[in-house]
């Protein structure tokens, strides 16, 4: 059996370095924060945007 080209301890090892680590959590939840406002901004201007038309 051909062994995995990642592994579930890379994985884990990923997620704890990003989420345990305060300076990778800060710029990780501001990247989050502004992906969620560019998508809601888009759901927002595709349901209301004909009510903005001048």
């Amino acid at each position: 059996m051909a062994d995995p080209v990642i592994s579930l301890d890379k994985v884990k090892a990923i997620w704890h370095s990003q989420v345990h680590d305060e300076n990778n959590w800060a710029f990780n939840m501001k990247l989050l924060r502004a992906a969620g406002l560019f998508a809601g901004s888009i759901l927002l201007m595709r349901e209301y945007g004909d009510l903005m038309a001048v």
